[in-house]
This record gives structure tokens, sequence and C-alpha cells, in this order.
């Protein structure tokens, strides 16, 4: 009887055979890192849940969007946030986010990021809606459109970017 199974485990098959062959612990862990260098291990780094609701307690969200980042073995998923947070610009804005991220119990690393460990380690960046373009064209698209469907004024909110550590 033939038994099918996924490429990657066949190979992690054909790795233990290679190990039992050799009788070698070296060749084996060789093996394993060898594929951990060719993109079988592909790591999802993401912002917790509960980091995310966190940050929208701090004010009126007008849009919740997602922005991705892959490199080398790893993607890095981004959870943006533009909110209103009652301000009359977008220096105020930054300032009044930040403040009420810090009450919440979140840790300052400068005037623009905090920091949460509660549960996993994620950073928050601050920033008003003149730094748009940092964010790629679609995102920037999809920003505006949310501003302008909610008849805020850009200069009054602010981009509230959660991004996970590791």
């Amino acid at each position: 009887m033939i038994r099918q199974t996924s490429g990657e485990h066949a190979m992690l098959l054909q790795c233990r055979r290679v190990y039992l062959r050799a009788r070698h612990p070296f060749a084996f862990i060789f093996l394993i890192i060898t594929l951990s260098s060719c993109g079988w291990f592909h790591e999802t780094l993401e912002v917790d849940p509960t980091a995310i609701n966190d940050a929208r307690q701090i004010g009126t969200v007008v849009l919740h969007a997602k922005s991705e980042y892959t490199w080398e073995n790893s993607t890095q998923i981004d959870e943006i946030l533009v909110m209103d947070v009652g301000a009359s610009d977008s220096k105020e804005a930054e300032i009044e986010a930040h403040s009420r991220l810090i009450q919440q119990g979140w840790t300052e690393l400068n005037a623009e990021q905090v920091e949460s460990r509660k549960g996993r380690h994620v950073i928050v960046s601050l920033d008003s809606l003149d730094g748009l373009e940092a964010y790629g064209a679609t995102l920037q698209a999809e920003i505006e459109k949310a501003v302008q469907a909610a008849s805020k004024e850009a200069d009054t909110l602010v981009i509230v970017d959660l991004a996970p550590m590791e």
C-alpha cells in the first residue's frame, strides 16, 4: 500500500532516512538547518488582538487596515488604525493618542512610540496623515477615501500603526 504525503512531509521523512543511515547526529542537524534556510519554515508575525482592542479604545476608528511586509522567511502584518481622538490639529492628535495609550498602561519609548508587553510584544508608532506616502499608494488611497467618507478633517486625525515584535 502506497501512502501519499505532502512534499514537506516527504522531505522530512527523507531527512530521517538519511540520519538513520548515517547514524551521525550532525548530519541530521545540518540537514534541518539547511531546510530552514531554504524557506521551509516561514514565520508570520501578527499583532495580538488584545493590543488592537486596547488601541481602538483611545478614540473613534475611521479606518482599520492591514499592511504586510515580507522579507527572508518572515511576514510581518501591521495593523493600521486611522483615529479621531477629538484633537484640533495633527500634533495635538499625536500627543492625545500617546497620552491615552500611556494611561492604559503602555510603556513610552519616545514621543511617537509606545510598546505593550501584555500578551505578545507590540510597538505602536503614531503619525499624522502628512506621512501617508510611507504606507504605499494602495493604503494611502484607502485612507484618503475613508477620511473623506467620514467627513473628517485629515489634519485632526492620527495614524496608530501597531507592529508585532518577536
